[in-house]
């Protein structure tokens, strides 16, 4: 597993998503300083998801036609611009407008490395490969905040944005000069690159359709709850900054720290059911916060409901994806579920801004979890005919898994 291609992409996605973490707690205060308004300050934050809506379909497709390597390079440059940009800037608008066009490098890294990782999978070991490559982009996300914070405190904001600038520049760098442009798979087969499917036959297909909607669901949860969860701590429970910090840093560190043995379950369990109990925990875990008061509580149900019940969640479906994007095209099926995660982050944004206008920060949590478990719910009736299965576990390829699976 641990081949050069591997290895290279598993770098600089961990330098890549380090840099987009930076930006998450950075941007905001920085928006602020420059005097936006609360709305500025929000699109400041969100206004990328939008962008990757609207790319994320035609990016997969693309580099389906064209190869991964060139379009991947493509979107961590993108954000090399972005980060720059934003040290030059001095203006709420231009910062907005950069940060709507850092969501084409959203687009476009994240799917395309999945896919990439996709095509390096031996069958019957999607899994593993998702799982691990997982833990390295948690770890980039989980340091990301940590590094900024770190920076700004010791220098300035402008600091964080040309630091950010230097590890996007990294990343594309270790991409250009030491990613092979074709893939070979881990058990030295050539990784054939699938013609991407008409999208009459992909929209029509209910696994994509199942893992469209729980991948929705999943972040519609995360956008509404992550949103207020911080207001909700420290304005209802009197809770610290660092209290705070403790239940979001306790819950990427665990769902990262599980990427790899989630991966290692999915190949050999039923990844259905990993899904169905990865999303039965994070409903349990935001439930935990609109039913209690206590922190300590809700830390435990936020970092071993929505921790581990994420790590579950991701590797699983990722690796359904693997077995569907062999047939469908890789990187277009990732690609659309990377439209549906950021379609469900600003949803999930706005729906939750709505019923605390409405009723209370305390019932967002309430939204979350219903909506986790009404996308599980979808995703359950979606694939009981034909039960996505890891071919570890039933002795035969994935194709023929699946094959066997549809006729039972």
């Amino acid at each position: 597993m641990l081949t050069r291609p591997y290895l290279v992409l598993c770098f600089a996605m961990a330098m890549a998503t380090m840099g987009i973490g930076m930006a998450t707690p950075i941007l905001p205060v920085y928006a602020k300083e420059l005097g936006a308004s609360g709305a500025a300050v929000g699109l400041t934050f969100s206004s990328f998801a939008l962008t990757q809506v609207l790319i994320s379909p035609f990016s997969g497709r693309m580099a389906d036609q064209y190869g991964r390597k060139p379009f991947l390079i493509l979107g961590l440059v993108t954000y090399v611009i972005a980060a720059a940009g934003w040290w030059l800037t001095s203006d709420v608008t231009s910062a907005i407008l950069l940060r709507a066009f850092s969501g084409v490098g959203s687009a476009l890294i994240f799917s395309l490395a999945s896919a990439y990782i996709g095509d390096l999978a031996p069958e019957g070991q999607e899994g593993r490969f998702m799982g691990v490559f997982g833990v390295a982009t948690f770890a980039g996300m989980g340091l990301g905040p940590l590094v900024a914070g770190v920076i700004r405190d010791q220098t300035d904001i402008d600091t964080v944005f040309l630091s950010m600038a230097i590890l996007f520049a990294v990343s594309s760098a270790a991409v250009w000069l030491l990613l092979p442009r074709q893939a070979r798979r881990a058990d030295g087969g050539e990784a054939a690159i699938v013609p991407p499917a008409p999208w009459a036959s992909i929209l029509r297909n209910r696994v994509v359709q199942a893992l469209f909607t729980v991948r929705t669901a999943f972040s519609f949860s995360m956008g509404a709850s992550f949103s207020f969860v911080a207001i909700y701590l420290e304005e209802e429970l009197l809770a610290s900054a660092t209290m705070v910090g403790v239940l979001l840093a306790g819950q990427q560190l665990t769902g990262g720290i599980l990427q790899a043995p989630a991966g290692l379950l999915a190949d050999r369990m039923s990844r259905r059911q990993l899904v169905m109990i990865g999303a039965i925990l994070v409903a349990v875990g935001y439930l935990s916060i609109a039913m209690t008061e206590v922190y300590w509580i809700i830390l435990l149900g936020f970092v071993l409901g929505v921790g581990v019940g994420s790590a579950l969640i991701n590797v699983a479906a990722q690796a359904i994806q693997v077995d569907v994007g062999r047939e469908l095209g890789m990187a277009t099926s990732m690609s659309l579920m990377s439209m549906a995660f950021a379609a469900g982050i600003l949803l999930g944004s706005l729906g939750g801004g709505f019923v605390v206008e409405a009723t209370s920060v305390a019932a967002v949590f309430g939204l979350a979890s219903v909506a986790m478990l009404a996308g599980a719910g979808v995703f359950l009736a979606l694939t009981r005919e034909a039960p996505p299965a890891p071919a570890v576990a039933v002795g035969m390829s994935a194709s023929e898994a699946h094959d066997n699976a549809a006729g039972n």
